[in-house]
């Protein structure tokens, strides 16, 4: 890999000790980086704006990582649960992040005189705060999308989708190049905006990253949750009431106990990081197998994929709502070469992925459900290895860095 001397200011609103879905894309990004030579500076939130957090986590002397502060506004900015709405613009962040970022951000600009700013989504105010950043000395910029605006699939109201188109189509305008995490993704921005998207936007999709995996061999053992009794199936994330609905897996489950097929001495779901489950209570509880679940809280990433590679199979839930969207943690799935059973439409970009690989059981309604994790649970010892080179977190690392040499050797030329 060619070395460089060139500076990258990154603006990305998830960064470690974040917990959170993007922090492993955004991590490898800056690791691979900073590997080939680049002088990465991070523009990152406080972390006092994360949820979850992996505290195990310390800044290192040598990073170049600056906070801005972040507050959540239902969280931080509410009297007794109750906040205004209107507060939230763009997003639960943006009332202070937005502010805080960009006078910090200006600093760095005068102190690094970045070649090239990236930013990534999926909150709004990380790509304006980006495009004022980018405007102030004329800087290359590439908008990476982990997701779409989410008035491109849904909606927030009129008042916010009427702020995020506009945010969004000044990034598109305004950014050098355009990443996707999906080519569905991408195709979705081409239809509605054309040749300004389709000339200057290529696809970085998620991946897993090996050495995560070889941390792993490094590491203390870590204490399983599962019971070695037990077939265990295990779900690592969030559940959304529309988008990651695991009611046809439990109705499933309750059949296949009722015909003989499993039973809570014999088979174990375990989510962790998914809540308490109480939303899910009555539900258990009138189809029986409160007994064959359990939730459990959130763990570091390394902790979490400890569990999956100690549990029998993984469920992986993806909706329709987000049918162009391929979840990072699929890669990571697949690489644990573990089996998967993989709740998503025929036809989503989760699906068509997932089902290129041996050992992976697909599923949608209730009676597909059944047919699936019967399937997953009688061929237990059923073997494969799935080749999945293409899809290393390194690989894609270079193709941002090729994406950001490519736009420095252009601003060379033109000055």
């Amino acid at each position: 890999m060619t070395k460089l001397n060139k500076t990258l200011l990154m603006v990305a609103f998830e960064f470690p000790p974040s917990n959170g879905a993007s922090v492993p894309r955004i991590e490898s990004f800056y690791r691979y980086l900073k590997k080939w030579g680049w002088r990465v500076v991070v523009l990152t939130a406080s972390e006092q704006a994360y949820e979850r957090k992996d505290d195990s986590y310390e800044d290192k002397n040598e990073d170049l990582i600056y906070r801005a502060m972040a507050l959540d506004v239902p969280r931080h900015l509410s009297i007794k649960g109750k906040y205004f709405s209107s507060l939230e613009f763009p997003d639960r962040w943006g009332l202070t992040w937005i502010p805080c970022a960009l006078h910090k951000g200006k600093k760095l600009l005068k102190k690094y005189k970045p070649d090239v700013i990236w930013s990534t989504s999926p909150i709004p105010s990380t790509h304006y705060i980006a495009q004022k950043l980018s405007s102030i000395n004329s800087t290359p910029w590439v908008a990476d999308y982990r997701d779409p605006f989410h008035y491109m699939n849904g909606s927030l109201g009129k008042s916010l989708d009427k702020l995020h188109r506009k945010i969004d189509v000044k990034t598109l305008t305004q950014a050098s190049k355009l990443t996707f995490a999906t080519e569905q993704v991408r195709e979705l921005y081409c239809q509605k905006y054309g040749e300004l998207v389709r000339k200057k936007s290529s696809v970085i999709e998620n991946g897993f990253d090996e050495s995560n995996f070889e941390k792993l061999q490094e590491m203390a053992a870590i204490s399983s949750p599962f019971s070695s009794e037990k077939f265990s199936l295990y779900y690592s994330g969030v559940l959304y009431n529309y988008g990651r609905d695991p009611v046809p897996i439990f109705k499933a489950m309750s059949t296949l106990l009722s015909e003989g097929k499993l039973s809570e001495k014999t088979f174990e779901l375990v989510f962790q990081g998914a809540g308490t489950g109480d939303e899910f209570k009555e539900v258990l509880d009138e189809l029986g197998i409160s007994n064959l679940v359990k939730f459990l809280a959130p763990v570091p990433f390394l902790h979490a994929l400890s569990n999956m590679m100690n549990c029998n199979a993984l469920l992986l839930i993806q909706d329709e709502r987000f049918n162009k969207q391929i979840p990072g943690k699929l890669y990571e799935y697949l690489r644990t070469q573990k089996k998967l059973l993989v709740k998503s439409p025929i036809g989503s970009a989760t699906e068509c992925l997932a089902s290129r690989y041996d050992g992976v059981y697909s599923c949608y309604s209730e009676n597909e459900a059944k047919t699936a994790l019967y399937e997953l649970i009688k061929q237990a010892n059923y073997s494969f290895e799935r080749n999945l080179q293409e899809h290393s977190r390194e690989c894609k690392a270079e193709q941002l860095h090729n994406t950001l040499k490519t736009l420095c050797a252009i601003e060379n030329e033109n000055t």
